[in-house]
Formats: structure tokens, sequence, C-alpha cells
């Protein structure tokens, strides 16, 4: 039994790996080509609102149905569909604008689905007393098949092979859905609960809250992958930007893992200290040159990563006892809205204003930093799980 519980943990793990470096590698490609074919500043934000509109466009459709899905054949089913949506791009050349948009909107919607099954598959196979270590295991695995992908990508791309990507992006969906495949378990049937009613109860204020938060730092993240796109001059730099903000996820799990007492003391000051840095940075870009402003991405990458550990801990310690699994769905949903307006909004405020995207980006950061304050001093909420038991 021991046996076939690690085995079950290795392929999760090679499954992983194969949609980590399938996610950059498209990323990469299909980001490129919107780019090419708008300026970069559009091309780029489109690629993240699409993928939120997705995800919105999931949870509309799925809040009327009520069914139970299995896990495993969820995950295999999605990443089958998004196998063959890639290899149409490549035999019928989906390279028009409108083609794309509704290819990249197709993927993230069998994405969505993909993610929640793949959340509640890791919990099964995965004991509570070493989840913790495990899920180190699959950030790491993450991470370094995400640097990977770019570098694969990069210079992919910058052959101008675009076929390649999204074949090799095929296979390995194809791949990953045999690894799942191999996973022995008890399989068990998931009831995605969508419900807007739920949601939206008086006495639900505390996900909204940190729903909010955690999805501030969402748009951060997403805004600073927008930033390397419009600030690249050719390919190797927006590979290069890429790439250092995989390595600011890579630090803030190393601070995570070894300096966890240190932050959980301090996480009040840690949320406020890391938004007012993150905007301070934004505000640097325009003086540094490349060089540093790759240490640049790679801080403000590290500083968004710690403070979603922070919020993502103190959600789950709130929504697991009242709800339980059920609030994946609730939470993404409106995380997903805020990021799709968010994104949107900065992107139409940089164009119409005629200010520069990083300058927004650090408006953004001191106005969420003043809303924590505001959250904190009034002792709405506190990171401190153990002032809130």
């Amino acid at each position: 039994m021991k046996m076939i519980s690690q085995k079950n943990k290795i392929l999760f793990l090679f499954h992983i790996f194969a949609i980590g470096l399938t996610g950059s590698l498209f990323f990469i490609g299909i980001g490129k080509l919107l780019i090419d074919k708008l300026n970069l500043l559009i091309g780029a934000s489109l690629l993240f609102a699409l993928n939120e509109f997705s995800k919105i466009l999931f949870q509309f459709i799925f809040s009327t149905i009520d069914k139970k899905f299995s896990i495993k054949k969820s995950i295999i089913i999605s990443e089958l569909l998004q196998s063959i949506s890639l290899i149409f791009i490549v035999i019928f050349k989906f390279y028009s604008l409108t083609a794309l948009i509704v290819i990249l909107i197709i993927l993230n919607f069998f994405e969505s689905f993909f993610l929640i099954s793949e959340f509640n598959l890791m919990l099964k196979i995965s004991q509570k007393e070493d989840r913790k270590k495990y899920n180190s295991y699959i950030s790491t695995t993450n991470q370094i098949s995400g640097i990977l992908g770019f570098i694969i990508g990069g210079f992919i791309i910058s052959n101008s092979q675009y076929n390649l990507i999204f074949i090799i992006s095929s296979i390995l969906f194809f791949i990953s859905a045999i690894f799942i495949s191999l996973i022995k378990i008890e399989d068990i049937k998931l009831s995605i609960d969508t419900s807007w009613k739920k949601l939206v109860k008086k006495d639900n204020y505390y996900i909204f809250i940190f729903t909010f938060l955690i999805a501030t730092n969402t748009v951060i993240l997403s805004a600073n992958s927008i930033l390397g796109f419009k600030l690249a001059l050719n390919t190797r730099q927006i590979i290069l930007y890429q790439i250092a903000n995989a390595i600011g996820s890579s630090l803030a799990t190393l601070i995570i893992k070894y300096k966890v007492s240190l932050i959980n003391k301090n996480k009040n000051n840690s949320v406020i200290f890391g938004l007012i840095t993150q905007g301070i940075l934004f505000s640097s870009f325009n003086f540094l040159n490349e060089d540093k402003r790759v240490l640049l991405f790679i801080a403000i990458s590290m500083i968004s990563f710690i403070n979603l550990s922070i919020y993502n801990t103190k959600l789950q310690e709130y929504a697991e006892r009242k709800f339980g699994s059920k609030i994946y769905s609730l939470r993404q949903l409106s995380k997903s809205l805020f990021n799709f307006l968010s994104i949107s909004t900065l992107t139409y405020f940089t164009i119409q204003l005629k200010i520069d995207y990083q300058n927004i980006l650090a408006i953004f950061c001191f106005l969420t930093v003043a809303v924590n304050i505001l959250l904190i001093k009034n002792n709405i909420t506190t990171y401190i799980i153990e002032n809130n038991k």
C-alpha cells in the first residue's frame, strides 16, 4: 500500500512537470503571437484577461449544472481536449487574431475544469501529515519545469517555429494524461459547487476580504509578467524577464520554507512592507538598465508569492472549517472577476492617461497598502493566525 502511495506521488509529480513545461511553452508562444498582431501592452494584457474571462465563463456554465465528475477522468479528458485543440492550430493554421482568441478561451476553459480536479486529486494521494512537504515538491517541480519551458520556448520562437511550440505542448498534454491514468486510487466523484447565493451571504465577508487580497497580489504578479513583455526590446529580453519572475517564485518558496517562523511572527508587517517595496520597485524601472531590471522582476515576483502564501493560509484556515473543499470554486470565481476587471482597467488607464505601465502599477500597490492598513487598524482582519483562533 505504501509503495502504491509513493508511486502515485511520483506519477503526479511527472504530471506537474509536463503541465508546467507546457504552460510556459504555450505562454511564450501564444504571447509572442498576440504581441506581433497587436502592440506589446495590449497583446500581453489580452493574454491574461482572456485567461480570467475563460474561468468566469466556466463558473457561469457550471453554476447551472448539478453533476458530479470523476476526478481522474476529468483531468484526462481535459488534457486530451487541450492536446487536440493545439493540434488544430497547427493543422488548420489558426493564426489569425480571432482564431487565437477563440482557441485561448477554449484552452483556458478546459484548464479551469482541470485545476479543480487536480487540486482534489492531490488531496487524495497525499496524507495530511506530509502534505506540506509534498506541496513543496510540487512547487519546486512546477518552478523548474516553468523555467525550462521559457528557455526552450525562447529558443524555438527566436527561430519563428511557432508550429513546433504547439506540437510539443500537445504531446506533453497527452503524456500528462497517461501519467494521471496510471495513478491507482479509488476514484471519487467531484461535486462542482459554484452557487452565487452562497458567495454573497453576509456572513461570508471574510472570504470576500481575503479573496480580494489574494486577487490584488495575483494582479501584481500578472502585471509584472505583462510589464516584462512591454519593456522587452527583443525576444531574448522577453524570455529573460519571464525567467526572472520564475526565479522570484523559487526564492519565495525557499524563504517560506526556511524562515517560516520569522514570517509568522511578523505577518501584518511583512504584507505591508512587501507591498510598499513593490510600489517603490515599480517606480524604479525607468531609471535602471536591463541587468538591474532583472533584479526588480525577481524581487517583485518573490514578494507577491510570499504575500500570496500568507493570504492563502489565512483563507484556508477559515474556509476549511466552514466550507471544506467547496471554497475552491467560489474563491476562483471572485478572484477571476477581480483579476479580469483589474488587468483590463490598468491597461485602459495606461493607454488613456499616457502614463507608463510601471507607474500605474506603483499607484496600484500603494492603494493596496492603504486598504491593508485600513483592514488591520480597524481589526477587520489580521494575517496572524494565532490571534484569530
